[in-house]
Order: C-alpha cells, then sequence, then structure tokens
C-alpha cells in the first residue's frame, strides 16, 4: 500500500511539472513584444467583409536614456481598406524606463509623444493621453484599464489588459465619457485586439511570432523577416520617419532609411508651398540617414518636409515654435 500510494505522489508530481510550461512567467514588459522580427496575425472584421492582417517590427533601437523605439510595419492581405485607426500601415512607439508606451501621430497632436499604454499599470489607472484646451478648445482624450483577467491563449494561461478610450469634456478626471474603442493586451503576446464604440470594424488576434517562437494559428504568417520578400510583405523601398523633436525650437533632425539607392531630394516648404530650403539634392546608397534642418532664421510656424527618390514622393509637417 505504502509503495502504491507514493507511486501515485509520483505521478501526481509528474503531471504538475508537465504543467508549468504551459503558463507564462513573465514581466509587464511582455505585454509590449518590440523586437525587430516579432510578428503577428489578426483576423479582421469589417462587415460585410473578413480579412487578414499582419504587422512585423522592421526597427528597434534604445537611446541613452534607456527609452526603447520601435517601428511596427501593417499590412491587409486582400486588402479591403480597414479603417486607419485599427492598424497604421507605419507606426513608431517608444517605450521609456517606466513601461509608458508611447505613440506619435503627426497629422494630429502637433506631433508629440501620446501615451496609450502603462505596462505597469493596474485596474482602474486611467490618464490623459492629450489635453485639447490647450489648443484653445476641444475635450480631453483619456485612456484607461478596465480590468486584468487571467486567460488561456494559445494553450497557455496568461493576463489579458483590457483598455478603453474615450473623450472627457470637463476636467480630465472622468466625468462623463464619450467611449471612442477598446484594446486588449495580452503578456507574451502583444497587441491582442482593438474594436467597438466609434469603431465599425474590430480585430483579433489568431497567431504571432515573438522571438522566434510561433503561437496559435499561424497558416498565413511569415516566421522570419528574412521570408518577408518571399511573401511579398511590402516595406518601402525609402522610408520617411517624422522629425524630432516636434515641435521644435530652431533645428529638428529628419531620419530617412533607403532600401534602394538612388538621386534623393529633401526640400522644405512653408504653408503657401514655396521652397525655403534643398536640405538633400543627389545621389545616396542604401543606409539610414539623418537629415539636420536648421530653422533660427525662420518664423514660428507650420511648415512641411517632401522626400523625392525617383517617382516616389512623401510628405510630413513639423511645427516650429520659438
Amino acid at each position: 500500500m505504502v509503495i502504491k500510494m507514493n507511486y501515485i505522489k509520483l505521478i501526481c508530481v509528474f503531471l504538475f511539472i508537465i504543467q508549468i510550461p504551459n503558463t507564462f512567467s513573465q514581466s509587464n514588459a511582455d505585454y509590449f513584444p518590440w523586437q525587430t522580427g516579432d510578428m503577428w496575425e489578426y483576423t479582421l472584421y469589417y462587415w460585410p467583409e473578413i480579412d487578414t492582417l499582419q504587422t512585423i517590427v522592421i526597427d528597434d533601437s534604445v537611446d541613452e536614456a534607456g527609452n526603447i523605439y520601435t517601428t511596427y510595419f501593417s499590412r491587409a492581405i486582400n486588402p479591403i481598406e480597414p479603417p486607419p485607426v485599427l492598424l497604421t500601415d507605419t507606426l513608431v512607439y517608444k517605450i521609456d524606463t517606466s513601461l509608458y508606451v508611447y505613440h506619435r501621430y503627426f497629422d494630429f497632436n502637433y506631433g508629440q509623444w501620446i501615451n496609450v499604454f502603462r505596462l505597469n499599470g493596474n485596474a482602474g489607472d486611467q490618464w490623459v493621453m492629450w489635453d485639447y484646451s490647450q489648443t484653445g478648445a476641444g475635450p480631453f482624450e483619456m485612456a484607461k484599464i478596465d480590468s486584468i483577467k487571467e486567460v488561456n491563449l494559445f494553450g497557455l494561461n496568461t493576463d489579458l489588459m483590457y483598455l478603453s478610450y474615450f473623450w472627457e469634456y470637463f476636467d480630465g478626471i472622468d466625468t462623463i465619457r464619450l467611449y471612442r474603442y477598446y484594446d486588449q493586451l495580452a503578456k507574451g503576446f502583444g497587441f491582442y485586439f482593438r474594436g467597438g464604440a466609434e469603431l465599425d470594424a474590430q480585430i483579433y488576434q489568431h497567431g504571432c511570432v515573438i522571438s522566434g517562437e510561433l503561437y496559435g494559428d499561424t497558416t498565413q504568417i511569415v516566421t522570419s523577416v528574412d521570408e518577408l520578400h518571399d511573401y511579398n510583405y511590402f516595406i518601402n523601398d525609402f522610408v520617411l520617419s517624422p522629425n524630432y523633436p516636434n515641435p521644435f525650437n530652431s533645428s529638428t533632425k529628419i531620419p530617412l532609411q533607403l532600401n534602394k539607392e538612388g538621386e534623393v531630394s529633401i526640400a522644405i516648404y512653408d504653408v503657401l508651398g514655396n521652397e525655403i530650403a534643398t536640405l538633400v539634392d543627389g545621389f545616396k546608397p542604401v543606409g539610414k540617414y539623418e537629415v539636420k534642418f536648421d530653422a533660427s532664421g525662420l518664423a514660428s510656424g507650420v511648415y512641411f518636409y517632401q522626400l523625392k527618390v525617383e517617382n516616389y514622393i512623401e510628405t510630413k509637417k513639423m511645427q516650429l515654435t520659438k
């Protein structure tokens, strides 16, 4: 009997041990994987259409202060032109040492970094992402962690953070809400869901590759950066990144990446379309560049910088404030 009981106990211990790999043991930083090569695949429901969206991290870096900068590129497979708010095609994120995640839209919010996620946050935490009253009128753009729940995704136990985004029109302290949309972040799997409220579409993650590991449904997802061209996974030959700082006082820097050599021109224009400066004009080989723009002799206001390479043209806005 003693031998039998010990045998049963041994079996129970063994079963417990083999269950351990099915549970993540991770830090809150794992709510937002950010390394080059990490990639995701989503099912898009955009009534009456169903499509597949793919996202990949195409670049990451860390500055001297420990801030992480990571660039996400997204595309629809068919595509059916989903609403841009679901997944912007190219978006730069910053993750600071407090695990606050920021992104920057350059046609809105004056090009400022906007705090969209707080990975170390708790249920009930909320914050002002942008105060439109500083522009003279408008509401507060708010974010809140509604709850954090333990769930099972792709056969693994993990935590799912539920977030809501809303307008608050009075004091930025949640007096009256007008909901915009909802996000979910899964620890270990990253951005998991977006939808609801003012959106007429939603997306769910059905597979991902994190640090080379496959999870979920990977029937269409690419499994490495080397496969991008095999899968015709589009990455621009020429990438004009947002200038920084923006707004700026006197000078700013314009990052540029050339994945194909060519004759390159970068010019500066005022709001009337007058060309006021040429920063680059000539042949450039493949590589990453950073072009400095000195605006010390110009008046405060909105200016535009335009990249031309062969038949490719891209223009972005910047704000000079003195």
